[in-house]
């Protein structure tokens, strides 16, 4: 057992010793007994009772305390015979912002572990349930059995027994760092107690102290949202055909003959999006006013509910570490930030996380397959999950679930499990041990070279293009991503089939790159300086470093400017080349290209810091600019549509029949300005007209527009409006203005009202009007709804549409999820310069001011200004203090 944890459990009594290996910590209820040697003050506002708050003494230990009088912070100095193994303190600045320095990168991520304890505790203990398949022993079943199915999925992915054992060959620093993270979670639980931890669990019975290793297992699980994540519902029903019928677990498509066997072919639309997108800027010295330095704004879009929040977050070690950023809650480190020297920001990357095979069954046994004519056996593991029911008893259930060489069988709609077929997966992050050791040697790094040197080392990042620059004024993007490794031959036989079966065409529309399982020269290939065995080395994966700038929207990494392409003998898996751009990205190359076609970048051009800061919020919409007007021309020379009626879902009658009087909708968006604005009259109505059209008519030739798209020109093509088939009542784009009447009216929407009226989110009971837009508008500042939530945290939800293919509801239009952890980084003047808002606050005490405070902020337009020195922080006036000592 690693030092500092026997320590802590000699300090620390526990009621009971989980036990994960066997499952049996249901119900666990612990209370700390004593923390021996910890030592804490807290903040008190001069002239409110006593300077300083008594601490515990011994006859080897004396206190001193002083309080600042020009701001609300108490300090502690304390001296002992024996310097402390660990001693941090925590600053807390404007809106909660931790600020956490210690003596060395242990008391720092004791700190950081103490802090995420304070802030979001729920969620990380949540989260170890989860990824060890044990939520339904200690939270029951969950509605329609989605503990138990969740359990079941992830013990078959087996992260935690992979995790586990490469935790235990982790390189020193990692295991330090993990360790430190939970004895400072552990800290704040034995402070408060059970009853005492902020947030929806409050008082719950299965809060209990973490062990250093299941944080590093619930990390290791986040590299896997773009791969096994994505089929980890359609895991635990994954039956053999005789087996599921006498189970009840019946395939989605069970097959009863052979001609049924040959029709079953897997749905991937029902495949849940990623829905995880972000925008990620870099400004070289070539386009910043000075001519000197770079910028960078990090952009992430991700849920503002769940387990996928940021902390914003400011770590130091004096002479060591200086780094400012945020992370995923409940993980240790820095995700997305900057250091004196370099800042970088990830977007989720358009390639393949995973490959999904379709296996040929052998026909003498469904749990053996062909491969190359040789038939080869399935594995099976039973686990068995523990099941807490509403009367407090526990039963058990057993499944036994199967895997082939890839990975997981998975029991998937429109295909299940027949006698002929069914489908496994590989994931190319399963074993992606590096991602840890990278993100723990980022933590220092001072420049661009050092930042790539990072990433060559340790190849570890799981699913994102990174954009980064540095204080020298060079940027970089690259898509390092984990990709799996087709050989020339393999990924030529599924092109060739890409482009003539359907099935493979649209599992690669929904994400998944599907190969024929039973065909071996579309297995992995190994290469040399790859990650691990089967994937991308670093060598071969795309990138680019120059001096003015590039970007990232989330489509392929071929277009990272408005300047150029980047094109080459790169894997398909990686993305492809010479397509279509969304209507955000092609934002994005307005936003920054050099023509300064958008006017953001000032009179000269160049962008100053608070000029691509304020860029952020923009709000202009790329399919606005390019056919709002033409629209307004239509609509004004035809102001009488005839629709006719849609049916909802029930067969009644979602929006009628009628001649729809459109002119007022033309007179709004005729001096509408295009932006996603509280004030603006528009949006609501764009919106509406630009949901009924799919993505394909707003990137190619059709009824949007009339112009082809040109790989030459990828961010300005296609852009000239179509000239439609038939005018009037025929005319798509005045049909769909007919349908946004209706359907505002329907919500109770006047066609002129603001987007503020209607655009809200809720934050402690307050409805808060937010500015912003989605891709499908092509607004860069997202804001929009998702599910993309695995927390057991009560979430809010949102009526029905008003009408099929409509965005809005009854309330108006609820977000949950889009901008997130926003930071913009000047290094192009004198000093370093940062600002950021964090737009679902510090906190997960929804009774604290902290928690509604930032997204007041975003709507607001309101950047917060980083404090980044010791004299800024010293200067915040909402400056709070505070040490932990541990001897």
């Amino acid at each position: 057992m690693p030092g500092s944890l026997k320590k802590f459990q000699q300090r620390v009594a526990f009621s009971k010793d989980p036990d994960w290996s066997s499952g049996t910590i249901g119900g666990v209820r612990w209370k700390a007994l004593a923390i021996v040697g910890v030592m804490f003050t807290a903040a008190c506002t001069p002239g409110e009772g006593p300077g300083s708050i008594p601490l515990p003494t011994s006859g080897d230990t004396t206190t001193t305390s002083t309080t600042s009088t020009t701001s609300t912070t108490s300090t502690t100095t304390t001296t002992t015979l024996v310097p402390p193994r660990l001693e941090v303190t925590i600053r807390r600045t404007t809106d909660g912002v931790p600020h956490i320095i210690g003596n060395n990168l242990e008391s720092v991520a004791y700190g950081q572990g103490f802090v995420s304890a304070q802030d979001h505790g729920c969620t990380l203990i949540d989260q170890i349930l989860k990824v060890y398949g044990v939520r339904s022993e200690n939270l029951g079943p969950g509605d329609d059995g989605r503990n138990t199915e969740s359990d079941f999925a992830w013990r078959a992915i087996d992260i935690a027994s992979i995790a586990t054992a490469d935790y235990n060959d982790a390189s020193s620093d990692v295991i330090t760092q993990f360790e430190a993270f939970a004895e400072g979670w552990n800290a704040h639980l034995a402070e408060q107690g059970d009853d005492g931890l902020t947030g929806w669990c409050n008082g719950a019975p299965w809060i209990r102290p973490v062990q250093p290793v299941e944080v590093y297992v619930y990390a290791r699980s986040i590299a896997l949202l773009a791969s096994s994540s994505r089929f980890a519902e359609f895991i635990p029903s994954a039956q053999p055909p005789v087996v599921a019928e006498v189970l009840g677990f019946a395939p989605t498509k069970p097959a009863t003959n052979a001609d049924d066997a040959d029709d079953a072919a897997p749905d991937f639309s029902v495949l849940e999006p990623i829905d995880l997108g972000s925008n990620g800027w870099a400004v070289g010295k070539e386009r910043t006013a000075s001519g000197t330095g770079g910028l960078l704004v990090a952009n992430p879009h991700f849920p503002w509910e769940g387990e996928l929040r940021f902390a914003e977050t400011h770590l130091t070690v004096p002479g060591e570490v200086d780094i400012y950023g945020a992370q995923l809650l409940g993980l240790p480190g820095i995700g997305i930030g900057f250091t004196d020297g370099v800042a970088w920001t990830h977007t989720v990357s358009a390639g393949k996380r995973l490959t999904a095979y379709l296996l040929t069954l052998d026909p003498e046994s469904p749990t053996s397959y062909l491969v190359d004519g040789e038939s080869r056996p399935m594995t099976s593991t039973d686990y068995t999950i523990s099941i807490l029911r509403a009367d407090s008893s526990i039963d058990n259930e057993t499944r036994t679930l199967w895997r082939s060489e890839y990975g997981p069988i998975v029991d998937f709609p429109g295909l299940g499990w027949t006698d002929s077929a069914v489908l496994t997966f590989r994931d190319a992050n399963i074993n992606n041990n590096e991602f840890i050791e990278q993100y723990r040697d980022m933590i220092d790094v001072q420049s661009l070279d050092e930042l790539q040197a990072v990433y060559e080392e340790h190849q570890g990042v799981p699913l994102f293009n990174t954009v980064a620059t540095g204080s020298d004024g060079r940027v970089w993007y690259a898509d390092t991503a984990a990709t799996p490794n087709l050989s020339a031959e393999g990924e030529q036989l599924f092109l060739e089939k890409l482009f003539t079966d359907p099935i493979t065409q649209i599992g690669y529309d929904n994400g998944v790159i599907l190969l024929d399982g039973a065909d071996s020269r579309l297995a992995w290939e190994t290469v040399p300086g790859a990650r691990d065995d089967g994937l991308v080395p670093f060598s071969e994966m795309p990138m680019v470093e120059r001096n003015d700038y590039v970007f990232n929207a989330n489509d392929s990494f071929w277009v990272s400017s408005d300047e150029f392409t980047t094109t080459g003998d790169f894997s398909i898996l990686h993305g492809e080349q010479n397509t279509p751009l969304s209507m955000r990205s092609r934002q994005n190359a307005a936003v920054l290209g050099s023509d300064n076609r958008l006017g953001l970048a000032g009179d000269d051009g160049n962008f100053s810091g608070l000029e691509l800061r304020d860029a952020v919020f923009d709000n202009r919409a790329q399919t606005a600019l390019l056919l709002r007007s033409n629209a307004v021309d239509r609509c004004v020379a035809n102001p009488l549509i005839e629709v006719v009626e849609v049916l909802a879902n029930n067969e009644t009658i979602a929006l009628p029949a009628e001649i729809v009087d459109i002119s007022a909708a033309c007179d709004v968006l005729s001096v509408w300005d295009g932006r996603y604005d509280l004030a603006s009259s528009g949006p609501l109505l764009w919106r509406e007209v630009m949901t009924r059209f799919t993505n394909a008519d707003r990137t190619t030739t059709g009824v949007l527009f009339g112009d082809d798209f040109d790989p030459a020109r990828p961010t300005v093509t296609p852009g000239v409006p179509a000239v439609p088939a038939a005018i009037g009542n025929g005319d798509p784009i005045l049909q769909a203005i007919a349908r946004a009447v209706q359907t505002l009216t329907k919500a109770g929407f006047a066609v002129n009202a603001s987007l503020g009226a209607a655009q809200f989110t809720v934050r402690s009971g307050i409805r808060i009007p937010l500015h912003g837009g989605t891709d499908t508008d092509g607004v860069t500042n997202v804001v929009t709804w998702s599910n993309n939530n695995s927390s057991s945290e009560p979430s809010s939800a949102r009526g029905d549409a008003v009408a099929p293919g409509s965005a809005l509801r009854g309330e108006g239009a609820p977000v949950n999820f889009g901008s997130s952890f926003m930071l913009a980084v000047d290094y192009s003047g004198d000093r370093l310069q940062a600002w950021a808002i964090t737009s679902y606050g510090q906190t997960g005490d929804r009774t604290s001011p902290l928690f509604e405070q930032q997204t007041n902020r975003f709507s607001e337009k309101n950047w917060r200004d980083v404090a980044f020195t010791a004299k800024q922080i010293a200067a915040d006036p909402n400056l709070t203090e505070r040490t932990l000592i541990v001897p």
